[in-house]
């Protein structure tokens, strides 16, 4: 584990302060499921639901692969065969 120094404002401090309080848990704590959301988040792949589509239903970018559906359908299952 490394140890992190970090500066925030006054009202970045106060509101986990607050957060923490209420959770009845430590800032530190806190801080770490921050950047573990944030780590899960960036890694994520955009869900089906959220692609955009313009009127005609044309997409405005590539369409996931099959593999891609499977994955997001079925997650963390080998797609072993499917095609």
């Amino acid at each position: 584990m490394r140890t992190l120094r970090l500066t925030v404002t006054d009202s970045e401090y106060e509101a986990f302060r607050r957060a923490a309080e209420m959770a009845h848990r430590p800032i530190e704590q806190l801080l770490r499921e921050a950047i573990a959301a944030f780590q899960r988040e960036s890694g994520k792949k955009v869900p089906l639901r959220d692609l955009p589509v313009l009127p005609g239903h044309r997409p405005l970018r590539e369409l996931p692969s099959r593999a891609d559906l499977y994955e997001e359908i079925f997650p963390g299952e080998v797609s072993g065969g499917r095609s």
